[in-house]
């Protein structure tokens, strides 16, 4: 618990003190502060007695109704195309609101033969049949696998359509925030599970609730890590009022095959001309500019004519510009990180995926093999 209070102030410290703070970061530190209370809350009921906070550490209990949708908050900045207004996703916070509201007037008008305590990280009740109380740990269960299952959808869509709009997307495909929350789920679960073995008194409650004050701490960790480095992925200037799905947007877009075709055209004589796939940051829109063309044009041109996406495009021509390049002489002694460099690639690790995705081999095995054919 003490790892994990610091963790979170030190990581939140962090990022309100980055320079270039957006919208996200706020949303990261709020997350971060909600997890720091609901720690301190488990800390105040294993050390100490007394009774005197114990509204305050139901609220602690309820913390994750609120936590939950925090998450979905900064999945959507980050993959959306438009800025985040608060005000628009604040119907979230309603399950928190009335679980505590109804769990604390609960607590403050009890009979005299019901009782509402907090006790060894769990909240305990006798004589109350509310059913948000009986079952709010369902409850709970329920909302802390809805929001990280719709999260994980955003994040879905987002990479299908980075794909075709980026070259490189490493950087801007989200999968270690994929990743963080498919493993928080799996340990919220294990958490779940804990706890529900500490309410039969399978195992203590002491070692059930450390058991899941780790597991907080590692996701504190690992959010705030990543988190603290995450930078925006859309730029102001393609920020957008609404979404516009793909498919509907082609079905109006008016491109007739003849057009298509003649964009398909530019784009051919464009690419080899000047070669802009050797710039790693190219993106669709830059593209679009330098030819002069709409930007959605050019993407339904791709996907109809070639049947591939933006990224899948690009890299093509990158992977046959090293191919080219791994038989020139002058690039003999040249690794093939280096070669990849000069073909446009921005990391070994997106050159290894990507070269092994399209070609169906390593880098190194084609090398290999190109050596070994006579010359």
């Amino acid at each position: 618990m003490y790892i994990g209070i610091f963790l979170g102030i030190f990581l939140g410290l962090l990022i309100v003190g980055k320079s270039d703070k957006k919208s996200h970061d706020w949303i990261l530190v709020s997350w971060l502060t909600l997890n720091v209370i609901q720690l301190f809350s488990f800390f105040y009921d294993f050390n100490f007695s007394n009774r005197d906070f114990e509204a305050i550490q139901i609220i602690g209990m309820l913390l994750p109704f609120g936590t939950a949708p925090i998450l979905y908050f900064y999945v959507c900045d980050l993959v959306r195309k438009r800025r985040f207004q608060l005000k628009r996703y604040l119907y979230h916070f309603v399950p928190f609101l009335f679980m505590t509201s109804w769990m604390l007037y609960c607590y403050y008008n009890l009979a005299s033969d019901q009782t509402f305590v907090v006790d060894q990280g769990f909240i305990q009740t006798r004589g109350i049949d509310s059913f948000f109380v009986i079952n709010y740990g369902l409850i709970l269960a329920f909302f802390s696998f809805l929001y990280p299952t719709i999260s994980l959808v955003l994040l879905y869509r987002h990479r299908k359509r980075v794909e075709n709009e980026f070259s490189n997307i490493e950087t801007v495909n989200m999968n270690w925030l994929r990743y963080w929350i498919i493993m928080s789920m799996i340990g919220f679960w294990v958490s779940f599970i804990a706890i529900w073995s500490g309410s039969f008194q399978w195992i203590d409650f002491t070692t059930s609730f450390q058991a899941v004050a780790t597991l907080i701490t590692l996701n504190i960790a690992v959010i705030g890590f990543f988190g603290l480095k995450q930078t925006t992925i859309f730029s102001d200037a393609i920020y957008v009022k609404a979404e516009i799905k793909t498919e509907a947007k082609y079905a109006t877009s008016g491109l007739s095959r003849d057009r298509s075709g003649e964009i398909m055209e530019m784009l051919a004589s464009y690419m080899k001309k000047h070669e802009p796939y050797l710039d790693p940051e190219l993106n669709i829109q830059k593209l679009a500019n330098d030819i002069g063309i709409n930007k959605n044009q050019l993407s339904q041109a791709i996907n109809e004519q070639l049947k591939i996406n933006f990224f899948t495009y690009i890299n093509q021509m990158r992977v046959s510009h090293f191919k080219k390049l791994c038989i020139e002489n002058s690039f003999q002694n040249y690794t093939l990180l280096g070669i990849a460099l000069e073909s446009g690639f921005n990391s070994k690790s997106s050159f290894n995926g990507v070269f092994k995705k399209l070609e169906g081999i390593t880098p190194g095995e084609y090398k290999k093999s190109i050596e070994k054919v006579p010359t």
